[in-house]
């Protein structure tokens, strides 16, 4: 959010041949051409950018007739008027002259055009200190220049930025695929396929694997330490999800230990409830002929169910899901 305030030189000749501000006495004090330039400039824009134009014009009028001929004086110094002094002298008139920016609808246009660096370390800014969690530094930095970019490129207005705050919004997934997730934190594996991922798996080329559907849910059977159970197959899930109890008996096999535990996470259920659950990196998951690794697993106190989540699936370059033989194919 910008105030635009501006310093200018009092010339009264050119007072006199063009339009002019007042003071409440009427007296022209200022060149209202030359003010509004003044702050065109200060956005970075030119002459040709109406919505800068329309911007300067409002903050310009606001001034009209709203200071005495005494106030103008004490800000005047050798001919020249401070007008940001002035204006904070008057914090009504400071909230006025910031609506002209706000109800352009543009302010983060404006921002990411004419100010580049301050957009990119306002959003780093945002980010760091909306989670308590330690951040890649240049995974974030990376995604506030791509998000500028998409401003820019896009032309997105203050109203289509507030989609944004919708998870389910197009504008969201697009900003999200384009420039990556700025809170995953720093050290934690990727959940998307890449080619290092066949590094994580053992086993055939190719497996099919018996699935269960009970309900509209898909339930698979899969093996962890001693423990062959059957788990809910949620592609919505990004971790694997597991009870307080499973954790227990993982402890004491020693698959889940202080060596991979890797903190707390937040997720969002079904409900749309956050749950906080402990994280661990864990390996040697089994599914069908396949032994899985480096898969993370989080730990809920919340509940019963267990959840294979889509980051399994997703050490597997394709997998396919066949509801008329309940079959999953799993392919390396």
């Amino acid at each position: 959010m910008f105030l635009f305030y501006f310093v200018i030189t009092l010339s009264q000749s050119s007072i006199a041949q063009g339009e002019y501000i007042r003071s409440k006495e009427g007296r022209p004090v200022l060149n209202r051409r030359q003010l509004i330039a003044s702050c065109i400039r200060s956005l970075n824009k030119t002459s040709y950018d109406n919505t800068a134009v329309a911007i300067c014009e409002c903050q310009t009028d606001k001034l009209d007739r709203r200071f005495t001929n005494k106030q103008f004086q004490k800000y005047t110094h050798s001919g020249i008027i401070d007008v940001s002094a002035l204006v904070k002298e008057d914090s009504l008139l400071a909230k006025i002259i910031d609506s002209c920016f706000i109800n352009s609808g543009q302010t983060l246009l404006l921002q990411a055009e004419g100010f580049e660096n301050e957009f990119i370390a306002s959003c780093i800014k945002g980010i760091k200190t909306s989670t308590e969690k330690t951040l890649d530094s240049n995974r974030v930095k990376n995604f506030c220049s791509c998000r500028l970019e998409l401003i820019k490129a896009k032309k997105i207005s203050d109203a289509e930025m507030e989609t944004l705050n919708n998870p389910n919004s197009l504008l969201f997934y697009e900003m999200m695929y384009k420039c990556g997730d700025p809170f995953v934190e720093m050290g934690a594996s990727e959940r998307n396929w890449n080619q290092n991922a066949e590094k994580d798996i053992k086993g055939p080329q190719t497996d099919t694997v018996k699935i269960l559907t009970l309900n509209g849910m898909t339930y698979l059977k899969l093996k962890v330490g001693s423990m062959i159970q059957i788990w809910l197959l949620d592609t919505g899930a990004s971790d694997m999800l597991i009870n307080k109890d499973m954790e227990v008996t993982l402890r004491k096999e020693n698959i889940i230990t202080d060596a991979n535990y890797l903190g707390i996470g937040e997720y969002e259920m079904a409900n749309g409830v956050i749950d906080t659950c402990r994280k661990y990196m864990v390996s040697n998951i089994q599914i069908g002929g396949f032994a899985v690794n480096n898969i993370i697993v989080a730990v809920t106190d919340k509940g019963k169910r267990i959840i294979a989540g889509k980051a399994l699936l997703n050490k597997f370059s394709k997998w396919i899901l066949n509801n008329r033989e309940n079959t999953l194919i799993l392919t390396r």
